[in-house]
């Protein structure tokens, strides 16, 4: 039996207290044997109320919480009165991506602040920012330690009373100066790098300006890891490797989730916007001079006068009597026939038709046009789609290279882009009388991809990054800074405003340009002549005969 008094019944306020100012869901009560009936908390895990199922984990080894808990969760752990960074690692091993998880530790010793010191230091080191520690002897001294993380380690040690809630208060809030380090992948126009007159670094971008946002929102400075390069962008798999080997704390980088390493999804905030992976193409080009007239007069419209010709040969004996109204009726076909080729001869003028657009991958794979991408993303494509189109794509392994290639709306070739981008090329085609790109969402790679900032897995800003991605879709801000991609790109220095349209050259007509006109009037003569030889023939045999 356990004996009650006052010194005990302090354990048990503390726990109701921490219970009754937070949801919690599950209750962990992590007790090695070595430690076994050396601390009090054990003892008042009903304190907590049968509403809360608790959890007893005697084991030292690491237990996997993420695979059957997803909410709130109290962890209580009893470790030894001297330093154990094994029990600790297996601690913070457990949370894995829990690591915002509220946790009370009891250490089965003397009060001694160089060792409750050690022990936050270290969950300092894995992202565990929630963590509060008391020792044996807390039922006489109430004293409770935890730590502020901002702007650098600091011990804290307070008297147990009323205000406890501020024991597990939310430090990414205010990180009171701290220096967040990112690096930018310089994925234009996502984010952009450019020069002052003192040659520094500066960046602009709807991406930097969510950074920004946030250092703003919660009191830090932004500060880059490195200096970064011209020409230089960083790859998907360069950037989560920079968040995973600790080099940023919010690298400036916006990647797709679900298109591959999808291994590695704990690396991402909440999703940023839902975007099309497709392919921008380059404006069909005008029909020519020769293939003017063939749009002139269609091939249906010849064959409709053809047919009309035979009926009218056929029917003609029984017409006799009509042919006033049989010559009105001709005369009437031949102005809807004028008519028609005056109209589309002024449309042709006034706003030149062009060629038949491409409409899937099989018309795109038989024409001459090749599709720009990457190395790396037509990887992840689909394998059937690579198998059957495989010619279709020309690719490389710089990004440098496609980006410098979009920017300048180079015709040679077709390219893959999100539709985030696209409103770049869309707004920098905007002072061109006649666009050089469109937006083919028929050919699309990938439908409704999650966009998300890349972070490190058990990153302590992914909470407020969350709520901040929430905010700014809410209140318009994303779609006002994406909207400004091409102003940036211009401030930057990174293009310019100008007409891409090439000037419409007035000439005469040419030779060349009539040899559909030459071609059909030399194969009237022919049919004309053969009809002609054709008659001279049958009036040789008849004669012949008739002798």
């Amino acid at each position: 039996s356990f004996a009650m008094n006052d010194s005990h019944i302090i354990y048990a306020e503390l726990l109701s207290s921490i219970v009754r100012h937070n949801n919690f869901s599950t209750i962990l009560y992590f007790g090695p044997e070595e430690a076994r009936e050396r601390c009090q908390l054990e003892h008042w895990l009903r304190w907590t109320g049968n509403a809360i199922p608790w959890l007893i984990w005697r084991s030292v080894m690491t237990l996997k919480l993420r695979q059957f808990i997803n909410a709130e969760l109290l962890v209580l752990a009893c470790l030894p009165g001297v330093y154990r960074r094994d029990l600790l690692n297996s601690v913070s091993q457990s949370l894995q991506h829990l690591r915002q998880t509220k946790v009370l530790i009891e250490l089965a010793s003397k009060e001694d602040v160089g060792l409750v010191s050690r022990v936050l230091v270290f969950c300092r080191q894995n992202e565990m920012l929630n963590v509060a520690a008391i020792f044996t002897g807390f039922g006489q001294t109430h004293a409770l330690y935890s730590y502020a993380a901002y702007p650098q380690f600091e011990l804290r040690r307070q008297v147990f009373g009323e205000q406890l809630y501020s024991l597990y208060a939310e430090q990414g809030l205010d990180l009171r100066g701290f220096r967040l380090r990112t690096q930018p992948d310089l994925s234009e126009p996502n984010s952009i790098l450019s020069y002052d007159k003192e040659g520094k670094p500066r960046l602009f971008g709807y991406v930097w300006n969510m950074l920004t946002e946030y250092a703003r929102k919660h009191n830090a400075q932004l500060e880059l890891s490195y200096i970064p390069e011209q020409n230089k962008p960083l790859s998907h798999i360069q950037v989560l490797d920079l968040a995973r080997d600790g080099y940023v704390d919010i690298a400036a980088s916006v990647q797709p989730v679900t298109m591959r390493y999808l291994e590695r999804y704990h690396e991402y905030a909440y999703p940023v916007h839902m975007g099309s992976w497709c392919t921008m193409l380059p404006k069909e080009q005008l029909v020519g001079v020769r293939d003017s007239y063939t749009w002139l007069m269609p091939v249906k419209t010849m064959c409709l006068l053809c047919l009309l010709w035979l009926l009218y040969e056929l029917l003609r004996g029984r017409w006799q009597r009509h042919r006033r109204l049989l010559s009105i009726g001709w005369w009437l076909l031949a102005v809807l026939l004028a008519t028609n080729v005056q109209g589309r001869l002024v449309s042709l003028f006034v706003a030149p038709t062009s060629k038949a657009p491409i409409t899937s991958f099989a018309a795109l794979h038989k024409s001459k046009l090749r599709v720009f991408g990457l190395r790396s993303e037509y990887n992840a494509y689909d394998f059937d789609m690579r198998t059957k189109y495989s010619a279709t794509f020309q690719l490389s392994d710089k990004m440098s290279e496609l980006i410098s290639l979009r920017n300048t709306l180079n015709t040679s070739f077709a390219y893959t882009v999100t539709h985030t981008k696209w409103l770049l090329y869309a707004e920098q085609q905007a002072h061109s009388t006649r666009p050089l790109f469109y937006f083919s969402k028929d050919l699309c790679f990938y439908q409704f991809v999650p966009f998300a900032l890349v972070i490190p897995e058990n990153s302590p800003h992914r909470a407020a990054l969350d709520r901040l991605m929430l905010q700014l879709g809410q209140s318009g801000l994303y779609d006002y800074w994406t909207a400004k991609s091409f102003q940036y790109m211009v401030q930057a220095g990174r293009l310019q405003k100008r007409n891409f349209s090439e000037p419409h050259i007035i000439r005469p007509l040419r030779t060349k340009d009539l040899h559909h006109v030459f071609f059909a009037y030399a194969f009237g003569v022919l049919i004309c002549l053969t009809l002609f030889a054709g008659e001279l023939i049958l009036l040789r045999l008849r004669r012949s005969w008739s002798i």
